[in-house]
């Protein structure tokens, strides 16, 4: 039986957590809710998969996890914040596959640089999911992980150990369909949450009731949308962010309007005074549009206010208090 490894294991963890359990030997490292998840195990309620619980090996640290390996797989569902890649060290092998289950763009090359041995997936997450209490999670109706190699041209090892993952997740009830070429798939995702993630967590808003708000919020979206996929032209993906594409997932939220809206991971993230995933859902991607002279006005916009909000809530030590003259 394959050994598996989840790092980060909240709302995304516990689901892929629990899918590989199925027919792997699991563990997962647990921060925040450790106490929980090591007493109780993990509690799903799902719309796909019911009401399920499982109890996986649960470990505090990376350096715990060690004794339960080596590992076959390593799937990384924590943020990605600069320097993750670090923090997985001492339970990577040569023979380790890394798995992405990230937000963002650019996020694979910090993992290439520091495991050249080993085959890293990159995952694009479709899962509307959220802890509501440490161990206790909620997932919607929908289930979708779309993954590749990284580099997309990997040698032929690299991607049988990508199809092995795709039927082990699959045997496990999930969807992991496998593409030649996964960034296409991570562009378009990307102008969705490069959207509707720092837009919400500026008007702290859901997605619908920001749709309520204003005349002009839904075109705003499109707007910055379009951004994104300028940008993915310009680094060779022409077809990765079209005006279908934009529209299908505008209505999404439209069709919400009378059920109740999503709450983005980075309005959640707000709301519980944590840090934001700013660099890699809308800096790493800046980046790639003024390498190659992309004008992207609503992405530069909303990526200064995005940094602007995460510095309140996660200042350095240049932040200085509002002087007081009484």
């Amino acid at each position: 039986m394959p050994r598996a490894l989840i790092f980060g294991t909240g709302g995304v963890g516990a689901i892929y957590g629990y899918l590989l359990s199925q027919n792997a030997d699991l563990t997962c490292v647990c921060r925040a809710n450790y106490n929980a998840v090591q007493s109780q195990g993990i509690l799903i309620r799902s719309k796909i998969f019911g009401r399920v619980h499982y109890q996986p090996s649960v470990t505090r640290t990376v350096t715990e996890a060690v004794q339960h390996g080596p590992f076959d797989y390593l799937v990384v569902t924590a943020k990605a914040f600069p320097g993750t890649a670090k923090l997985i060290k001492e339970a990577v092998s040569p023979s380790t596959t890394i798995v992405l289950g990230q937000n963002g763009i650019g996020i694979e090359e910090e993992y290439a640089k520091l495991y050249p041995e080993s085959t890293i997936i990159s995952g694009v997450v479709y899962l509307p999911v959220t802890q509501v209490e440490p161990g206790v999670v909620e997932h919607g109706p929908l289930e979708r992980f779309e993954i590749g190699t990284y580099p997309p041209n990997a040698r032929a090892e690299a991607k049988a150990k990508c199809q092995e993952f795709s039927d082990l997740f699959t045997a496990g009830g999930g969807s992991a369909p496998v593409f030649g070429d996964i960034q296409p798939q991570r562009w378009i995702k990307l102008a969705v949450n490069a959207a509707w993630n720092p837009t919400t967590a500026l008007t702290m808003c859901d997605d619908a009731n920001y749709l309520r708000s204003s005349p002009n919020a839904e075109n705003m979206i499109r707007k910055i949308m379009r951004d994104v996929g300028k940008i993915a032209t310009a680094a060779g993906y022409p077809g990765a962010v079209t005006e279908a594409a934009i529209e299908r997932d505008l209505q999404r939220p439209k069709d919400r309007l009378e059920t109740g809206g999503k709450e983005p991971s980075m309005l959640t993230d707000v709301r519980h005074g944590r840090a934001m995933e700013v660099e890699a859902i809308l800096g790493n991607a800046l980046g790639i549009g003024q390498k190659h002279g992309v004008d992207t006005p609503y992405l530069e916009l909303i990526y200064t206010l995005a940094k602007g909000r995460n510095y309140a809530i996660a200042p350095d030590e240049l932040w200085k208090p509002i002087a007081r003259h009484d």
